[in-house]
């Protein structure tokens, strides 16, 4: 957004209560659509692309298949959004780090912005400030949405080798943990391991964690930074209401994430750029910021309305889910893989995974209590 916003002509600031750069928990997996949304090139942050995918259930392949352009890039988000601040900052964008904000007050187009190290004048505030947004609270935003929680460990292994086996793929294993699944992303020096749940009340997160790293056989040597838990917001309301005349937030404060995956950077970057036009045409032509949110849910709302029935059968009822995922492990994977390349959406994925599992031979092996 301060990207954006600075190459209009815009002057920005951008607030942030962290010291740059800040490492950040995140799978950091930079899907085929995202890397096309992103306004520029950023290849010089890429640790690993990805050409393989596989799926899993509790480390036994149900899926896998090659491509020959990637399908993610890997990144570290402290030199990832270390890297988006930079491109802002050649733009003019200004950044005041390890400052907090406070509030928000004044009428549209005259707002007074009160930080820990002081108080500014803005027309616009936007908020990209993570799941409990305090930019929301102070606009007096409506915003509500479900929550999944992960953890993760930045992992170096005691055997080297495993970076090798892991390099230019990933893993996402199920049945790794209730409700949700496991992950092994490479990077560089090191893997990216998580597993994340939407269960709520669910215990023992290290214990799934440390489970997962022997199911895959991979003994730590040394961890770059302590293993982390995270929420990430899935399943926005209806009804949210993310932006009105003095602002607007975007991302993780907005809510939009994908239910299936927990991808969030996707959304946010979508996000920023419609929010960024709509600023613009706020100074430009005087339009109103509260058109943000009508033109944010047009574009998102529905899909994920489909991603959230896919999410709700295969995490919610595990029975069902295992054989689903024996019986049409491949067809999923296959369909998954071509919504992160931006070649369908999720309600076509549902429309054909229920045309498949409708098929009555299919059918009755799915319910069969026989794998």
């Amino acid at each position: 957004m301060g990207y954006d916003l600075s190459q209009y002509g815009l002057k920005v600031l951008l607030v942030e209560k962290e010291s740059l750069p800040r490492y950040k928990a995140c799978g950091g997996g930079l899907t085929r659509r995202t890397l096309d949304a992103l306004p520029f090139d950023v290849s010089p942050v890429i640790e690993d692309y990805t050409y393989t995918a596989r799926m899993l259930y509790r480390n036994r392949l149900l899926y896998v298949k090659t491509h020959d352009k990637p399908i993610v890039g890997m990144v570290m988000r402290d030199d990832f959004d270390y890297f988006l601040i930079e491109q802002a900052m050649a733009k003019g964008l200004v950044v005041h780090d390890d400052t907090a904000f406070e509030s928000v007050s004044g009428r549209a187009g005259e707002l007074l912005i009160k930080t820990s190290k002081g108080s500014y004048k803005a027309k616009v505030v936007a908020g990209a400030d993570g799941v409990n947004s305090s930019v929301a609270k102070a606009l007096d935003l409506k915003i509500k949405h479900d929550v999944m929680m992960a953890i993760e460990g930045e992992v170096c292994p005691e055997d080297m080798g495993m970076l090798e086996k892991f390099r230019n793929s990933i893993d996402l294993d199920f049945g790794v943990i209730p409700g949700g699944y496991g992950w092994v992303f490479p990077k560089k020096d090191h893997l990216s391991i998580g597993v994340g749940s939407s269960i709520r009340g669910l215990r023992d997160w290290k214990g799934y964690f440390r489970s997962y790293l022997e199911l895959k056989g991979i003994i730590p040597e040394s961890m770059k930074y302590p293993v982390r838990g995270r929420l990430i917001p899935i399943n926005p309301h209806k009804g949210n209401i993310l932006s009105n005349e003095r602002g607007l937030v975007a991302g993780d404060a907005a809510g939009f994430t994908d239910p299936m995956t927990g991808e969030g950077i996707f959304y946010a970057v979508r996000q920023a750029a419609i929010a960024s036009q709509v600023i613009k045409d706020v100074f430009l032509s005087g339009s109103s910021v509260a058109e943000y949110t009508g033109l944010v849910k047009r574009e998102f709302m529905n899909d994920l309305i489909w991603a959230k029935r896919m999410a709700h059968v295969l995490y919610r009822y595990p029975a069902i889910s295992r054989r689903l995922l024996f019986r049409c492990g491949e067809a999923l994977g296959e369909n998954q893989t071509a919504v992160i390349l931006s070649q369908q959406t999720y309600s076509d994925v549902f429309r054909k995974i229920a045309i498949l599992m409708l098929n009555p031979i299919r059918l009755l092996s799915l319910l069969s209590q026989n794998d």
